[in-house]
């Protein structure tokens, strides 16, 4: 059923909301044990299922996870995680003077829990560079990349430490660094809590009430992390997905809680019971909320749309989240208001209330005109014209940076040039080139089965090279001695004991060749490809039983972040460059490696950020057009939006791409996945504040038809609110600019920097002078289609 008052039509979840309200104020024991009940189910079960994090990023249906799906079939060893060990000299010695110290190193590594099988840089000439100052080792990891235990990499960085004190530098990267953040809740972060509770504090009045928001968040927080790691056996939960749950979970958790309290407090002041008062705070405020979150959670939800697992992961649980915090803000906090009573209030106001309910309700829609908001509202609203115009210009310069915008992974060459890692990065750079770093993996099928002829032509080049090994050993040996041919090394290696030597120099061979003579095929191929534009060097490594697939390793002449590898990979993946390629139709090549996967990530994410933003704009604008029963309104909030979002990626360039102000220690390429996150959560915060403040408008419009005056006096009402719950969303996301996880540091930086904007200089700047310049047009909706939407109301049940 709809009811009308005043012109605004009350729908029936507005009347729910009262009756929740009213409850949970009349029985606050069993709401609170309610929530303490969930809270301690999923904590236990949390206790019970929860797994570590996992750093591993899968993109299905691109082709470098194509490739890398065929590669982890055909060799599932090369798909555990590796990692690298650095060693390097400087000064005149070369690596060879720390021999033992490496050597003692790489047995080691080969005792550790974790470690299935270690390269020995003595036993691959390759893995040393030419001016022998710079060598590395392999380690073959049993576990999957991303998912390495702790044991083990702790067990690692024990044998670094210990080869370090020779004297020897020595540097990690690959999977065998920490890449998972320790705590979701460092100083920092607790810092930005600290904050929002001073801001509450100054809002509401006392410690009471500054503390209420905060529990109420922390219980919303607590309960969708728990139910997060409830579920850690069934899906897989990235390492920032904790932290960005918790981060938007105490954020609107505070925002929601601060704005029933505020409307509660309004309510007792103008006469009304206790009791009724938070009914109609739940109804009214709650409502609101309910509105806000739910446009919140589209935004979020719709990051489903994507089809990347940790990104769905990632937007579901913020969703998750969110909806929580809005449901125990219009349970929990009626509650508590129940058990604080009065003392939520200060002194003072306890006085003016209990005044008012003696003398009985008597609603006040009238705003104050001596305070600072109705002031600034009738500057905005009486030069409107120049607020736009201003406003525009500022936000397009701080958004002109966005132009240069630059995406890419998280990897060790953006790394802090502190970290090991960058060490590692730039020790290999300077020690075997740019492309070292970012090899690229390839699958061939189709390569034509090894013949006979390749067998021989195997057999005849390593029987030279067993034999040329004997002719040096013999040569170190007796340094005067010269052999002029193969046959006087045969000799040399036959005289001693003819029969015994010669069986074990065939035996040698015969190893050799079967292990080589299946490559014969698929080396063609490498060498064809090594031809390429581009291409430093390309070797077989890996070849099926049946020797029809295989794997190669190419390392670019330029670096993994250079657009010259970008255009190789496309070069191999060219069905039009097969035959120059591989010499043959028939052979298949796919490409995957970091590289790949980041070109590939990039790739798709700008092709679905149009449907995104389709989907969440347009379900959004669906709700903004019922809930205000306008067009305008909702068209002028999504361009507001825009704004913000430009200006807030305009200075995410700035800092953490180009380092300016010193805030991120590692400048480079924006993290792929940032802006379609960020776009998400912003649009729903965003329209938080457009809920809040234009409500307050139309509520004034609905009871006076004056445009200018009720854009002023609806300003004037929920402008401190609006700003109080800014202060709070920019203190806590700024507080997770500390954190050490970079992908968290930028998004903390980018929503603190975009809230900033849009509630400062679009919500609360731009919004009252774009409505004064609208004048009624802004509430204009054609008569066709007010007759087809449904009529509720976003300020829900006001009366009862």
């Amino acid at each position: 059923m709809l009811s009308r008052r005043n012109g605004v039509y009350w729908g029936a979840m507005g009347n729910a909301l009262h009756k929740l309200g009213a409850f949970a104020f009349k029985r606050p024991l069993w709401v609170i044990v309610g929530w303490v009940i969930i809270l301690a189910i999923l904590g236990y079960t949390a206790v019970l299922y929860m797994k570590p994090t996992s750093s591993s990023v899968s993109i299905p249906g691109t082709q470098a996870q194509k490739a890398l799906d065929k590669m982890t079939t055909l060799f599932p060893d090369v798909g555990r995680g590796s990692g690298r060990i650095v060693f390097a000299i400087s000064g005149n010695k070369t690596i060879d003077s720390y021999k033992q110290t490496i050597t003692q190193a790489t047995t080691d590594f080969g005792k550790i829990n974790g470690v299935e099988r270690v390269i020995d840089p003595y036993a691959n000439p390759t893995a040393f560079s030419q001016d022998k100052k710079v060598a590395y080792t392999q380690l073959q990891l049993t576990q999957g990349n991303g998912n390495i235990s702790e044991s083990t990499i702790s067990a690692v960085e024990k044998v670094v430490d210990h080869a370090r004190a020779s004297g020897l530098q020595v540097e990690m990267g690959g999977d065998v660094i920490r890449r998972q953040p320790s705590d979701i809740l460092g100083p920092v972060e607790i810092g930005g809590l600290v904050l929002a509770l001073v801001v509450l504090i100054m809002t509401l009045g006392s410690l009471v009430a500054a503390g209420m928001p905060l529990v109420t968040a922390l219980v919303g927080v607590g309960i969708s992390m728990a139910g997060l790691f409830s579920l850690s056996q069934v899906i897989t939960i990235s390492a920032t997905t904790p932290v960005l749950g918790v981060m938007l979970g105490l954020a609107v958790g505070v925002d929601y809680a601060l704005f029933i309290i505020n409307r509660y407090r309004m309510y007792l002041s103008e006469g009304i019971s206790y009791e009724a008062a938070a009914a109609r705070a739940i109804g009214t405020a709650g409502n609101a909320v309910v509105f806000a979150a739910t446009t919140v959670v589209i935004a979020l939800a719709a990051l489903t749309v994507v089809q990347i697992p940790f990104m769905t992961t990632m937007g579901l649980t913020a969703a998750a989240s969110i909806a929580v915090a809005a449901m125990v803000a219009i349970t929990l906090i009626p509650a508590l208001l129940r058990l604080a009573k009065s003392y939520i209030f200060p002194r003072r106001t306890r006085q003016q209330i209990a005044a008012a309910q003696k003398r009985g309700p008597r609603e006040n829609h009238h705003a104050d005109r001596s305070t600072f908001w109705y002031r600034w509202g009738v500057g905005l609203t009486k030069y409107p014209l120049a607020v736009v115009v201003a406003v525009v210009v500022i936000l397009g310069a701080v958004a002109l940076p966005v132009r240069h915008l630059q995406l890419g992974l998280p990897t060790d060459e953006f790394a802090s040039p502190a970290s090991t890692e960058r060490k590692a990065y730039d020790l290999l750079t300077r020690g075997f080139g740019a492309g070292f770093n970012g090899p690229l993996l390839v699958v061939a099928e189709g390569v034509p089965a090894v013949t006979d002829a390749d067998r021989q032509a195997v057999r005849e080049q390593v029987t030279q090279q067993v034999y040329q090994q004997i002719a040096r050993a013999a040569a170190q040996a007796k340094p005067s001695g010269q052999f002029q041919s193969l046959q006087q090394a045969n000799n040399v290696a036959t005289t001693a004991s003819a029969a015994k030597q010669q069986a074990a120099i065939t035996a040698q061979i015969d190893q050799r060749v079967a292990q080589y003579a299946k490559l014969a095929e698929l080396q063609k191929v490498a060498d064809k490809v090594a031809s390429a534009t581009h291409v430093k060097s390309a070797v077989p490594t890996l070849t099926a039983d049946n020797g029809s697939s295989g794997l190669i390793q190419i390392i670019p002449a330029s670096g993994p972040s250079d657009q010259a590898t970008v255009d190789l990979i496309n070069d191999i993946r060219d069905s039009a460059n097969r035959q120059k390629l591989t010499g043959s139709d028939a052979i298949d090549l796919s490409v995957t490696g970091t590289t790949a996967l980041q070109s590939d990530v990039n790739a798709k994410l700008a092709n679905v950020l149009p449907l995104y933003l389709l989907v969440v704009i347009g379900l959004s604008f669906v709700i903004l057009v019922v809930a205000f029963r306008s067009i305008l309104v909702p068209l002028k909030a999504t361009l507001g939006f825009l704004l913000s979002v430009l200006a807030m990626f305009g200075a995410l360039v700035a800092v953490f791409q180009w380092g300016w102000f010193g805030l991120s220690d590692a400048p480079g390429p924006i993290v792929s996945f940032t802006p379609i996150i960020a776009i998400g959560i912003m649009f729903g915060l965003a329209m938080d504040y457009e809920f809040f403040l234009v409500t307050s408008m139309h509520e004034a419009y609905a009871e006076t038809k004056d445009a200018r005056r009720s854009v002023r006096r609806g300003f004037a009402h929920a402008s401190r609110v609006v700003l109080a719950a800014a202060f709070i969303m920019v203190s806590i996301f700024a507080g997770f600019v500390g954190n050490h996880d970079s992908t968290i540091r930028a998004i903390g930086f980018g929503l603190a920097f975009g809230i900033f904007v849009d509630a400062f200089i679009v919500r609360l700047t731009l919004v009252p002078a774009v409505m004064a310049l609208l004048g009624k047009a802004a509430w204009w909706l054609p008569k066709w289609l007010d007759r087809i939407l449904p009529h509720v109301s976003i300020e829900g049940e006001d009366a009862k």
